[in-house]
């Protein structure tokens, strides 16, 4: 109501771009940054993606002033499917795996911390009441990588151990021999919404993309489950995390 009533609308027409339901001009978001107080770089960044707003894609370049809205697209997921290469999903990094990571990414300490600590809350998301299942397809390269040192590995692998304990968490290990043979060169996260909805985030070591189109995503499920096939059952997979968290603990 304050808003609108600065700037001579109806409050629809700011509730129905508030709501994605109606485009905003430059001209509209201009004025409305006047009164949010948005200067800067932040506001440069929501200028430049006016011109973008029909895409069925969002570019997302990350840095500390324009964190990717990753949490808050998990808040709404019902289920999520997320296959990873070389290192441990977000939601079940440990601090120490995590920090490890971005370090050795030359990630500002400051950073990095902040990072970090936005991490971890994410993962609460695991424990709500209502969580998203979670599916994760984990190359085994994964598992016998050392990020930090043997001993921040074996602690990360236990950690993944609990987490798949939850009711709501499956793991799938594809294994080495098989990895190849199914086209597993690409780590990928799928968020799964209500009506059928889906989101597939795509991330490289600077930005992040994410797809919205359907015949682009269901390339990615078949994927999701051709990798499922291949690789071994939930039992499986957690005797095989434990047995290469003992190699860690060894070393």
């Amino acid at each position: 109501e304050v808003v609108c009533d600065q700037l001579g609308w109806q409050q629809s027409k700011l509730s129905r771009m508030e709501r994605g339901q109606q485009c905003i001009s430059t001209a509209d978001l201009a004025s409305l940054l006047v009164i949010y107080k948005v200067t800067g770089t932040e506001r440069n960044r929501l200028l430049h993606l006016v011109d973008r707003q029909d895409e069925p894609g969002r570019w997302i370049v990350e840095s500390s002033q324009t964190p990717a809205p990753l949490a808050w697209l998990e808040a709404d997921a019902t289920s999520l499917v997320n296959a990873e290469l070389v290192q441990m999903p977000g939601l079940i990094q440990t601090a120490d795996y995590a920090r490890a990571l971005m370090m050795a990414g030359d990630l500002p300490p400051e950073l990095a911390d902040e990072r970090v600590n936005a991490r971890l809350e994410r993962q609460l998301l695991l424990d709500k009441y209502n969580a998203p299942k979670l599916d994760i397809l984990l190359e085994e390269t994964a598992l016998r990588r050392v990020v930090g040192s043997h001993a921040i590995m074996g602690r990360q692998l236990r950690a993944l151990l609990t987490a798949v304990d939850r009711p709501n968490v499956r793991l799938w290990v594809v294994p080495f021999e098989v990895s190849g043979l199914v086209g597993f060169d690409c780590p990928f996260y799928m968020l799964n919404f209500p009506h059928d909805e889906s989101i597939v985030q795509l991330e490289s070591k600077r930005s992040v993309v994410y797809l919205e189109d359907n015949q682009e995503i269901e390339i990615f499920r078949q994927h999701a489950a051709k990798l499922g096939k291949a690789a071994l059952d939930p039992a499986r997979s957690v005797d095989s995390v434990a047995a290469i968290a003992r190699e860690h603990e060894r070393e």
